[in-house]
């Protein structure tokens, strides 16, 4: 278990309200080993592969666009994850 603290900052204090269930879970789920932002090896060289070939510059990124990897926002790329990001797809 969690150590306790006597004055939990917001964040805390948020995740471990009863009426947030489903944001803990979320929570514990991403920060955990393998969580949200953990991707295979291939999937990593794939991309870096990609960032190389297309001559990404700072504020990009590669994106699949039509099935293929092509420069893209970096930023408008983060923001099409939230919107069209897998739990929306289905």
């Amino acid at each position: 278990m969690a150590r306790t603290v006597s004055n939990p900052g917001r964040t805390a204090r948020f995740y471990r309200h009863p009426d947030n269930k489903e944001s803990r879970e979320k929570h514990i789920r991403d920060n955990s080993p393998g969580g949200k932002y953990a991707k295979s090896k291939k999937y990593k060289r794939e991309h870096e592969a990609a960032r190389e070939r297309l001559k990404i510059g700072p504020n990009q990124d590669a994106v699949r666009k039509n099935g293929k990897l092509v420069a893209g926002n970096r930023y408008q790329n983060r923001a099409d994850g939230g919107r069209k990001g897998a739990r929306n797809r289905a």
